[in-house]
């Protein structure tokens, strides 16, 4: 027993610790406490439920009736029962309508279910980000710190100039001012976060974005693959499945309306008992009801050809952006890597062969540089999580 608490204990610690360094575990989080999911799966039991009301039998009426007639005739009371049958319901066209309402409800959801973490992921993305740039900053700042107390003990040594410490301690301040600055951003992304996570709050301090994204090389073959997954996509196409669908029932609808019933009539000296039949023959609006679905399944045809052509050229577009962005990223990447010149910089300053503003000037271009990798690379993950949206 003691062995099984200490698993159980064991695996509640890595979950939470998993939750605060995983981009993954922080959308399983916001999927299960999400009150836009969480409403959104109530529309969607509504709405199946409601699919499945209406493919049910129309209702039984039940008519009594308590005649008085003069004292020699005496009273009548009469019963009638009866059930009617469209022939939709008949074939089984209603139980397949309600199927499919039960098919769009779900594909609705998924919909919501997509935006919701996919804006998670993009608030994530920009955590790593801001994480990144805090922890350079600070590493930054140490070294500013360091570098303005060097300058005050060489000044009261005589072997710096006010100049040079005031410079160190203004690059100092501004440094912390970006800090400061990224904080706020931060903190402000993480307010996002535990909305989205019904008030519980997240706290995510990850550096790396440990995403299993990654551009597919072969365009035309992932196309395939992103459309046949697309909630969007299913759902216009399931449109037009479901207004084909009601040009059947309406079809159908002209068919005669069966009634079958039983029928009592009692008075005083006689009772009558029997089976009534009833036929109710739609004369009049059947015509107008299959032309106008026929005009529906037309109109559902064209939504759904027209967001496939849109969805083909905005999945074009996001995939040669997000290429050209990778490309960038890995470029500027390699680039920082080969002109990492910090430790150089600050022995040179350190013998007198650069002066304090020279080093300043080159240590901020290598922190825009940097800085400028940084967003390359979180723009990229944005890009990419983008087109791989359907993936969520």
């Amino acid at each position: 027993m003691k062995s099984i608490s200490s698993i159980i204990i064991f695996l509640s610690v890595a979950v939470c610790s998993y939750g605060q360094g995983s981009i993954g575990s922080v959308l399983w989080e916001i999927e299960r406490n999400s009150p836009s999911l969480k409403a959104a799966a109530a529309e969607m039991d509504a709405e199946q439920l409601a699919g499945k009301a209406e493919s049910r039998l129309a209702n039984p009426e039940v008519e009594f009736n308590y005649l008085w007639g003069a004292e020699d005739i005496g009273g009548r009371h009469d019963l009638r029962v009866s059930q009617s049958f469209d022939m939709s319901t008949i074939m089984g066209l209603k139980a397949g309508m309600a199927r499919d309402v039960g098919e769009v409800a779900a594909l609705k959801y998924q919909i919501e279910r997509q935006a919701v973490l996919l804006k998670a992921k993009q608030a994530c993305i920009d955590l790593v980000y801001i994480n990144s740039v805090l922890d350079e900053l600070r590493s930054h700042l140490s070294q500013s710190a360091a570098l303005a107390d060097s300058y005050e003990k060489r000044l009261a040594a005589g072997k710096a100039t006010i100049l040079d410490l005031n410079k160190a301690k203004i690059h100092q301040t501004a440094i912390q001012g970006q800090i400061n600055k990224a904080e706020a951003e931060r903190q402000a992304l993480l307010a996002s976060l535990c909305a989205m996570n019904g008030g519980k709050e997240i706290d995510f301090r990850a550096l790396n974005y440990d995403l299993d994204d990654s551009l597919p090389d072969d365009f035309e073959t992932w196309l395939s693959d992103v459309s046949e997954r697309n909630p969007m996509l299913g759902n216009v196409r399931k449109q037009v499945e479901l207004e084909e669908r009601q040009v059947r029932i309406d079809k159908a609808s002209a068919l005669p309306e069966l009634a079958v019933g039983y029928m009592s009539e009692i008075r005083t000296a006689e009772k009558f008992r029997g089976v009534t039949l009833g036929v109710n023959i739609p004369l009049w609006s059947a015509g107008n009801k299959i032309r106008q679905s026929r005009a529906k399944v037309a109109a559902a045809e064209e939504r759904r050809n027209a967001a496939e052509q849109e969805f083909y050229y905005d999945i074009r577009n996001q995939y040669d952006r997000a290429r050209s962005m990778k490309e960038n990223s890995e470029m500027m990447r390699r680039s920082l890597n080969e002109t990492d010149n910090r430790e150089f910089l600050l022995s040179a300053l350190s013998k007198g062969e650069i002066s304090m503003i020279d080093y300043l000037v080159e240590i901020d271009l290598y922190y825009d540089a940097l800085s400028a990798t940084l967003e390359a690379e979180r723009d990229y993950r944005h890009a990419l999580a983008s087109i791989n949206a359907f993936n969520l």
